[in-house]
């Protein structure tokens, strides 16, 4: 059986990169900013059950990722573009914990991906 990834980085090269995050905090915390490219992170709820992480300060240190900004625009956040690489979680927990995408989840966002 094949592990689904936790997360799905999109790069502003419209790259689709699988990513698994490490449980605990801390760690999680260095593998976003890694990914991300950045030193401070932010999250977008697009819903209940899908964040979309970003650099803080992407708007001066990015370019614009059109995919992460169209499927942002898909969700209603219409009013703004998304600068550089983006990470598509799973929405929180009731602790605020970041939760894994879901194969089901994954397989959408993958779908909508195709259509923008």
């Amino acid at each position: 059986m094949t592990h689904t990834p936790d997360a799905l980085l999109v790069t502003p090269q419209a790259d689709f990169v699988p990513i698994n995050l490490p449980g605990d905090t801390e760690s999680r915390l260095v593998v976003l900013r890694s990914v991300l490219r950045c030193d401070y992170v932010d999250v977008v709820a697009l819903t209940s059950q899908l964040d979309m992480w970003l650099d803080d300060e992407g708007l001066y240190n990015h370019p614009v990722n059109r995919i992460a900004t169209a499927l942002a625009a898909r969700f209603g956040f219409v009013y703004q573009d998304y600068h550089g690489p983006v990470l598509l979680t799973g929405g929180a927990d009731s602790e605020g914990d970041t939760l894994p995408l879901t194969r089901d989840k994954l397989l959408a966002l993958l779908g909508i991906a195709e259509e923008l």
